[in-house]
């Protein structure tokens, strides 16, 4: 893998550093020996952070300083954090494969489990994706915050609980649960698997549509309860309903079923007047396309077109796609930009058709480059050190 900008470095040679852009970027330092790792990195100001660590060495100084061995360098500007954290993670796993999770401090996504596989279905916490049949949402922030959400939405629905892989046998004691009749107890077989069945199909289609359907089934059941003047049905029935709005206030906008986790970042682009996209395909991020928005150009060419053609590349393997499970790394990448406080850019949720909302992502690029500094320097040309 290379970066776009690539230099030689010579120790002897007298080196003149304002030549290199004093940008965010994320560079790459390579050693003498072919076999040695690079020294890999990001820097908001690139010209500053090469001073440091290629300049003459000081005297008596713990700062690392790399001029004695270093022999090539290799660059890349960035217009945002989160194109940063990608190429910093595309170049770890390129160059260690091996310990790259641990070095970029990569946490496992925080999902909820619906093991579809096993007889009983239920939900559960897990950090883990596996090709089993199960139904995967996330990623959450935490644990916590999963954790949360689900003991909510339980509430609303009767599947059971316990972890054991259960054998109906009528002689069971059940659990508290069954006995708050808040679990079909198929325990004791208080249930057919059908009936259960039944109830897991529920939950699915409460965490697939973002509990529209439920609401609107509870909504006409109250409503209906009012006309035959059943106020205590009607009263009860509506006590769900603030339940059900209370379990989904409690679910993040980009907790999604992962293979249905379609999402457009756009992102401000390293170049003036100029944006940067990523696609999430099923969980899965592809990318960097950019798109400068110049308007002197010889040839205009419509914004739609110019969309079409940035996202076409990032699409193009979505057949092959739908065989496997996105890399977690991904997943871990996006929730560590989607949750943090200080994130630059903004993120688009699409359908399931995928479906790309061009005039919407017009607006939010012309709101992206209106919070930009209007005018920058030329870039400069960048010649040999």
């Amino acid at each position: 893998m290379q970066l776009e900008c690539s230099l030689p470095f010579d120790p002897v040679a007298p080196s003149d550093f304002e030549i290199v852009p004093a940008k965010p970027a994320v560079f790459a330092i390579f050693p003498d020996e072919p076999t040695s790792q690079p020294y890999l990195s990001r820097t908001q100001d690139l010209r500053r952070r090469l001073k440091r660590l290629l300049g003459s060495p000081e005297a008596v100084s713990r700062r690392l300083n790399l001029r004695e061995v270093a022999r090539r360098i290799e660059f890349q500007c960035v217009g945002s954090a989160f194109e940063a954290q990608w190429l910093l993670y595309l170049l770890n796993r390129f160059y260690n494969p091996r310990h790259f999770r641990r070095r970029l401090r990569l946490r496992m996504p925080a999902l909820v489990k619906l093991n579809l596989a096993n007889r009983f279905p239920r939900c559960l916490f897990t950090q883990r994706m596996r090709l089993d049949g199960s139904r995967y949402y996330g990623p959450f922030p935490s644990r916590a915050a999963a954790e949360r959400f689900m003991g909510e939405f339980l509430d609303l629905f009767k599947i059971r609980r316990c972890s054991p892989d259960l054998d109906p046998d009528p002689a069971h004691p059940g659990c508290i649960y069954s006995q708050m009749h808040m679990c079909l107890a198929p325990c004791f077989k208080g249930c057919t698997d059908e009936e259960y069945q039944q109830e897991v199909a529920r939950v699915v289609s409460f965490l697939d549509s973002d509990g529209e359907i439920f609401l609107k089934e509870l909504e006409a059941e109250r409503d209906a309860a009012s006309e035959r003047l059943d106020f205590e049905h009607a009263a009860g029935t509506h006590r769900r309903v603030e339940k059900a709005r209370q379990a989904l206030r409690q679910r993040p906008s980009l907790v999604r079923e992962i293979s249905s986790l379609h999402a457009v970042l756009v992102l401000p682009g390293a170049a003036p007047k100029s944006v940067t996209f990523f696609l999430v395909t099923g969980g899965e991020l592809r990318g960097p396309a950019r798109l400068a928005l110049e308007e002197n150009v010889s040839a205009p060419v419509s914004l739609d077109q110019q969309f079409q053609h940035a996202l076409s590349s990032l699409t193009a393997d979505d057949a092959a796609r739908s065989a496997r499970l996105p890399p977690w790394e991904h997943l871990s990448v996006l929730a560590r930009w989607h949750y943090s406080s200080f994130r630059a850019g903004e993120l688009v949720m699409l359908p399931e058709s995928k479906e790309i909302p061009h005039a919407r992502l017009i607006r939010l690029c012309r709101k992206i480059l209106a919070g930009s500094v209007n005018e920058r320097p030329p870039e400069p040309q960048v010649p040999q050190l």
